[in-house]
């Protein structure tokens, strides 16, 4: 008899890495209410990470939590709830990754840099200290490109919300152009079309580099490095009435020699001069 799966995308918490997984449909069919909870072993969706993901009872995805594999790796695990800033933790890059996971900080990263709206759920009796991550994420931002967005967080009551997606539903009607996030490191929104690659980049180069405290400096030059190819994307665009991607690719490359230069690069600058330089100079970018 041919069990039947739903194919759900997954995404490491720790190293951002996504997969598309099957997990059987009996899971949720016996389930009538609540979440349910599996452990995604070694090798599942990335090859260094255990992890478990947290899915409503319609295999909607509510979070991730990571496993420590020095304490267990049964799928009883027991992985903390929510992880919070330690006050003696060096103010590194892997510091953050544990607090929001991978992905959910290259989505903040981008929501400040691009000007969006952002937003952590978190539940009523949880602090965090948000001038300290909004200092993080606006010292990444150079002062010509500086904004006024900051990560502010949206309480949610699961006493009157007895259903996360229920809530989730809600606040995203309410901020619908709003990077939304929980403290489960899952995307609950991300308003763009263009991905994370881009930020995603920014941290694995980051993480390369074996001080932690230069990790976030190296984060803000790759920023500005993507910055400085803004410029020159809007001194090609000054004397065209328009440009495709394939053309704009190729003098990127003649005059910005130590970027790599793709399609969905393009695509990222095009996104950023829309949003912080000029919707009229974007529409000179066509496909």
């Amino acid at each position: 008899m041919q069990v039947q799966c739903r194919l759900i995308n997954i995404a490491c918490p720790t190293c951002g890495i996504e997969k598309t997984v099957s997990i059987p449909e009996t899971l949720f069919t016996e389930k009538k209410f609540g979440h349910v909870k599996i452990q995604v072993p070694q090798g599942a969706v990335c090859q260094d990470h255990v992890f478990v993901v947290l899915l409503d009872v319609k295999g909607r995805i509510l979070g991730y939590q990571t496993v420590d594999l020095s304490v267990s790796s049964t799928v009883d695990a027991k992985p903390k709830e929510e992880v919070r800033l330690e006050e003696d933790e060096t103010l590194g890059l892997m510091r953050f990754i544990k607090m929001f996971g991978f992905r959910c900080f290259a989505g903040l990263i981008h929501a400040k840099l691009f000007n969006y709206q952002l937003y952590v759920i978190i539940k009523k009796d949880f602090q965090m200290n948000m001038d300290e991550i909004n200092n993080v994420l606006d010292d990444f931002v150079p002062e010509k490109y500086k904004n006024k967005r900051i990560l502010k967080h949206v309480e949610y009551n699961d006493y009157v919300f007895p259903t996360a997606t229920y809530f989730y539903a809600l606040v995203k009607n309410q901020r619908k152009t709003a990077f939304l996030m929980n403290l489960h490191k899952h995307i609950i929104q991300m308003p763009w079309q263009t991905g994370l690659d881009l930020e995603k980049g920014f941290i694995t180069s980051a993480l390369k580099n074996e001080d932690p405290t230069e990790q976030m400096r190296y984060i803000s030059f790759y920023i500005s490095k993507f910055l400085e190819d803004i410029d020159k994307t809007k001194i090609i665009l000054e004397p065209k009435r328009k440009i495709s991607k394939k053309d704009l690719i190729k003098k990127l490359k003649e005059i910005a020699i130590t970027s790599t230069v793709t399609r969905e690069y393009v695509t990222c600058i095009k996104e950023f001069v829309h949003r912080r330089v000029s919707p009229q100079i974007a529409k000179k970018i066509h496909d």
